[in-house]
Parts: structure tokens; sequence; C-alpha cells
């Protein structure tokens, strides 16, 4: 709370900002003013950074301005700017703008915000300074120049302004708006897709397949080389309130329904009452509805910078979902919109749901009702049969609607019974007497007997094998730009240093990239390279994925037979590949895998002839896994695993939040063990999946190196923490 007692005033004719005089800065804000409103800078100076910041003023703009429109605008932009920019991280919100008839008090750092007649104001969270600087730089700046088009009309429009916005929708594709047409989300098909299975994919039923034909009428059917166009306004739920989110960035739930801030980027009425109507409501003819809680703009337009509400009466189910703000302010600020169902705050424990089940012609069937803001991909597919991928997601999903008699997955009523086959729940949530069930809490009980608790203090005497996966011709996940391989290899290069340093473990590796070495530099992005070779002899170039998966648990298998020798004790043996995931975008936080004794073989050679010239081949060309040492690896890996996780959650750094621990791979009703921990020698065996590159929040933590350390020594403590009990 605070008192602001002195101001700045700018003044063009009769319009006035109102400055409050915080940390030194009004007299900046002055001369920025008064270099704009003397004409000493060139209007054409900041014409490219309307145009970046998706601005273009159309005819007749500039006659109905006022102070309110140019501050909320100003402000307006710079928000928008930063949160397509492809560096949301840099940006997380917007200070506020608090109106008092044509007065307007800012605070340039972004800490305090007050009313220019010293009403006391409550703070508001505030991002970095850099960040707010240069976001109110551009809003300061932006608002002054359209004061220049207030005192001398020019029209930016007719000198080229942008004719489209591309706004990146990772890991599905781009949305593009152009001027005088509607924003689309752009994709290429899979491979076999139809209009139906499009469709399915993007817009959450068949029906459609109709609106996909109509956005692409030069298109007789899918191509894989063909982009389509998928219309925001007929994305299914998750999907729509993501893009509403990219391109809207300050709307915001409130308690009468949903707050629209009108963008208008091409000044030519992109966003007519019809397409906010279906975007909202899913229905172009509630576009009387809109103006009817909407009279003063029903009666003026929809112009860019003001509100528009959409009536909770005609919301769709998925914006009503989400919970409204506190206390909505009149003037927007910008806080990042909430997804449609955010999981839980990585809570250690997970609670099994009760679930009632019943049986049709078709089989037995769990039934979960949905709860105020859950959807169905996230709260019963991802909660429930432990899918993960994607496409596996969408897939499932469909099936579990369909079972469900659900017609439009996006407008799902809270209370709705969700049919979940028996045959796609994990054995958790099976009924007790399911045989699966009870196969499965026996092989709990069983597993509790095959733990060997191993002490050593600060891992004394451990044995720690790194790897990180991909490599070399291998990218990995490619998401956004970003390598897999480039961020693994980091994060494993930053266990290692915090290894030696922090513990008396002895630290051997896989992989070794040449230009770089094991070297952990500060920068925030990575410099990606293909130069990863596997120290195996002679070495790898890693130009086969194939062979350099298999090369890798040959070359630890070698480390702890042969040179750490048959009499070294298995117990102290830890190996830890370092992944990153690419899973659908609502899934976050990190994951472990460990080897299920029950999908592990007994023996396994690979029989191939370019391997034979590779020592660690030749040394131990069989791999042999008896029953009870298979047993004793799932229970250490475990327990491992375990304390991995419970470390990264006391340090608050996120995990999954449904099972972050897991025995084998789950696609579809397929389910393995990655390779690298199904034919291991080592008996605590780890492959962690850091983030979900997919996911934009978790992409945007890895490209931080803070974080990454972070994550890397968090890691080290769990693995201390496994061997200290």
């Amino acid at each position: 709370m605070f008192l602001c007692e002195s101001f700045t005033k700018i003044r063009v004719q009769d319009l006035e900002i109102t400055v409050c005089n915080c940390q030194g800065t009004p007299d900046r804000v002055r001369r920025l003013g008064e270099k704009f409103l003397t004409r000493r800078c060139r209007l054409d100076d900041f014409r490219t950074q309307f145009f970046n910041l998706g601005l273009a003023f159309g005819e007749g703009f500039s006659q109905s301005l006022d102070i309110r429109d140019i501050c909320r605008i100003g402000w307006r932009s710079a928000c928008y700017h930063r949160t397509t920019s492809g560096r949301p991280d840099e940006y997380t919100g917007c200070p506020a703008i608090l109106e008092r008839e044509t007065a307007f008090a800012f605070d340039f750092s972004g800490f305090k915000t007050g009313l220019a007649n010293g009403t006391e104001m409550s703070s508001l969270p505030a991002p970095s300074t850099s960040s707010v600087f240069s976001g109110l730089f551009l809003a300061v700046a932006t608002g002054v120049a359209i004061l220049l088009l207030v005192v001398s009309p020019v029209s930016i429009a007719s000198e080229g302004g942008p004719e489209s916005i591309d706004i990146d929708f990772s890991p599905f594709g781009t949305i593009r708006w152009q001027r005088g047409g509607r924003p689309v989300l752009l994709v290429y098909p899979q491979h076999g897709d139809g209009w139906i299975t499009m469709a399915q994919r993007f817009t959450g039923h068949s029906a459609g397949a109709t609106a996909l034909k109509r956005a692409n009428p030069k298109l007789r059917a899918p191509m894989r080389d063909r982009l389509v166009r998928v219309p925001v306004e007929a994305l299914r739920g998750d999907l729509r309130i993501e893009a509403v989110g990219r391109l809207f960035p300050v709307d915001q739930r409130i308690g009468a329904g949903w707050q629209h801030w009108v963008l208008d980027p091409f000044g030519g009425g992109e966003e007519g009452w019809e397409w906010l109507a279906e975007l909202f409501t899913g229905r172009e003819d509630r576009a009387g509805d809109l103006k009817q809680a909407n009279p003063d703009r029903a009666a003026e337009g929809l112009k860019r910078g003001r509100p528009v509400v959409v009536p909770e009466s005609a919301l769709l189910s998925v914006f009503k979902s989400l919970p409204p703000v506190e206390t909505p302010t009149p003037i927007a600020t910008a806080t990042a919109l909430a997804r449609p169902t955010p999981p839980p705050s990585y809570s250690p424990a997970v609670r099994v749901v009760p679930l009632d089940y019943g049986s049709d012609k078709i089989g037995g069937y769990a039934v979960y009702r949905l709860r105020k803001g859950e959807a169905l991909y996230s709260a019963v597919v991802v909660r429930f049969t432990g899918q993960l991928l994607a496409k596996q997601v969408n897939e499932t999903a469909m099936e579990i609607a369909e079972r469900s008699g659900i017609d439009d997955v996006t407008d799902i009523p809270v209370g709705y019974p969700v049919k979940i086959p028996l045959d796609l729940l994990l054995p958790e949530y099976l009924p007790a007497d399911n045989p699966r069930r009870l196969t499965w809490v026996e092989e709990q009980r069983e597993l509790g007997r095959f733990f060997e608790v191993v002490h050593a203090t600060d891992l004394s005497g451990v044995q720690v094998v790194l790897d990180a996966g991909h490599g070399g011709n291998d990218t990995g996940a490619l998401v956004g730009g970003l390598w897999e391989s480039a961020y693994s290899y980091d994060i494993m290069c930053r266990i290692k240093a915090n290894l030696e340093k922090h513990t008396r473990a002895k630290v051997w590796t896989t992989i070794r990239q040449k230009g770089r070495g094991y070297a952990v530099p500060s920068v925030d992005r990575l410099d990606q390279r293909r130069d990863a070779y596997l120290l195996t002899r002679p070495p790898y170039s890693l130009q086969d994925s194939v062979l350099g998966v298999h090369l890798r648990w040959y070359l630890t298998n070698d480390i702890i037979l042969n040179r750490l020798g048959p009499s070294f004790p298995r117990s102290k043996t830890v190996f830890l590949s370092v992944h990153m995931d690419s899973l659908h975008p609502s899934v976050r936080g990190a994951m472990v895998y460990v080897p299920s004794r029950y999908l592990r073989p007994s023996k396994f050679t690979v029989d191939r002839r370019d391997i034979n010239k590779y020592a660690e081949y030749r040394n131990h060309p069989t791999i042999r896994l008896g029953a009870d040492f298979k047993a004793r690896v799932e229970a250490s890996s475990r327990h491992l695993a375990d304390n991995i996780i419970t470390s990264l959650e006391e340090n608050g750094l996120g995990v999954h939040p449904y099972e972050p621990v897991r025995d084998r791979v789950l696609r579809g009703r397929r389910s393995w063990v990655p390779a690298v921990l199904r034919f291991t020698a080592a008996q605590n065996a780890v492959l962690l999946e850091a983030c979900n590159m997919a996911n934009p929040e978790d992409r945007a933590l890895l490209q931080k190196a803070a974080w990454r350390e972070q994550f890397a020594r968090t890691v080290v403590e769990g693995m201390a923490s496994a061997f200290a009990e």
C-alpha cells in the first residue's frame, strides 16, 4: 500500500497524462514526451515498432481517440508484443493502468501504481525491472506516438502496414491472422489423415470436418506437404482456450462471464460480433446476446482497446470452467491466461479418486464425473489411463467420448458421467476385486521384499554412469527450435559437475561433445551441436540412433562387469540417462522411468554385424538377467527415483502430477521399458525426463541456465538421499 505524492504532467491540447514521480522516472518520461510533442523525433522511427507489435491503424482511427484509448492501446500493445515475441518468460504481466476521468498514474518500474488524487492502492505483482522497463518504453512510445496521430492525422495503414501476424503454437503449428480474415491454426496433416480424422484431433468431433473443408476450399483432401487451415473458433476446448491466450493475452475470466479486450490489429474490424460470438459461445447467432450485454459497444462499434463482456449464460463451458479473477479491474493487467485444466501444483501424493463401475454390452467401464475446471484430456485421460503422448491422449479421449455418448469434447457439462473402458484404466484405478488390480497389489508387496538397503554417506564408493539421450545426427524431440539432445547433454554435464563437487561418487559418462567437452556454460539458449560421440572403443559418432542406443547399454555394462569387475557390489552401481519429453501440452514437470522386472528378458544379444567391432560388445555380447536380480533392480531403482522426485518437489521444481515414477512407457495399449534400462547391469537404473518440451511453461524454464543448474543440483541431492537412508 502506498500514496503517490507527486506527479509529472504531459499535455497535448486538452489531453493529459499524469505520471507518478517514483524512483526518478518522471524526468525520463517528460523528455520522451517533449521529444515527441515538439516533433524532434520523426514518426517514421517508430513505424517498425508499431508493425512489430502487430499494429496498423485504419482509416479514421485517430479521429475517435481520447486519452483512455491512447493509454490502453499503448500498454496493451506492449503486453501483446511481449507475449507474442517468442520470449514470454521475459514478461509475465503488464503493470496496471488505473483511470480517473482523464488522469492516469503510471509507475515506471511496475512495483507501485496509484491514482492521481493520491488514493491508497494495493501494490500489484511485478515482473522483473528490465522487462517492465522494456515493456513500458514500448507502451509510452506507442501511446505518445499515437498522440501525434491525434494532432496530425497520418494513415499508417495506407503506407504498408503488416498483412498478417504469425504466433507460434507449438507443438501443433502456427496461428496466422491475416488482414481482412479470421485467425487460423496452420497444421501439416499426419500420415493417413482425412478430414474426419483431422476434425476429431483438432475440433474434438467428426462434425468439425465441414468447417475444415470450408476453410480449405482448394484442398480436396488433406495432403502431408500442404498446410491445412483450422479456424480458431472451431478448435476443441483446450486448444481454443490456449489459442485465445496467445492471441489475446490480457483477456480474463470475470464474475459476469469473460472479459475480452478488442485487439483489432489491422484496423479493419476483423473482430466482428459474429466471430466473437462463435469463438466464446460456440454459436455465431449469439452475436445479439453479446450486443445486448454490451450496449455501449454495440452503439459505438468494436474499437481497439475497448473491453467486451461475454455473459456467463452464453459462455462455452471451457471458458466458464476457469475461476474468475478475484478483483477484476477496469483496465486489464495482462496476468497470464489460466489453462483450462491446470494440473495440481505438483503434489507429492496423488489421491486415488473413487470411481463408480458398471458394464454394458461392450464391456466393463469406470464412471468419473467431471468437476468444475476439469477437461477430458488431462482430468480423465492423462490421470486414469496414464497416456501422455499427444497422439495417444487425443485418440484415447475420442474413444472415451464415443463410449460416453459425448458429441463435443469441448462442451462437457460439470458432473457429466464419463465412461472409461476398464482395459484402458491403470491397475490402481480398477475395482478392488479385478484380477489385474489384485495382481498389481501383490506385485507391489512382493517388490518390497527385494529392496536392498545401502548406506553410502555422500555417495562414497558409489559408481555413477551418466548418459544423455540422443546426440549426433539424432536431435531427439524438436520443439520450438530446441533440440532435446542439446539440453539433455547440458543437464547431464551439470549433474556430473555437482556429483564431482558435492559428493564422493565416481562418475562415468557414456557420451561426450567434441567442441564443448563437459564444460557448463552460463548461457540460457544453448549452441546446438551434432558433434557428440559415444565413449566406446572405438568411439561411435552416433550416425545410427538404434545402434547408438544399444552401444550405450553395452558400454554401461562393460564399465560395471569389466572395469569395476564381478567383485564390485551391484547395489552401488547407478545408471542415470537424461532426456526431455514431448507429450500432450497439458502435461508438465519431470518424470522418472524405472525398469519393470516383467518387461525385461532373461537374456538378449544384439544381432547386427556393425556392432562386432566394438570391444564393449565383444566382451559381453549376451546380457543375462536372473529373476531375483531384475526384482532387486526394480526395487532399488524405484527407491532412487522416489528420492529424486521428492527432492525436486521439496525444492519447488515441477514434477508430473500423476505417477511421476513409472516402470514402463505406455503408448495406447502397448507398453515397454526403454532399451537403456531394459538391458542394463546396473542395480539402480533410471531414465529421467526433465520436463515436457511441448508445454510452453516447461520449455521456457528449460531455456534458463539457472533453472537447469538448480534442476541438476536437486537431482544430485535426491541421489545422495537415496543412499543416506
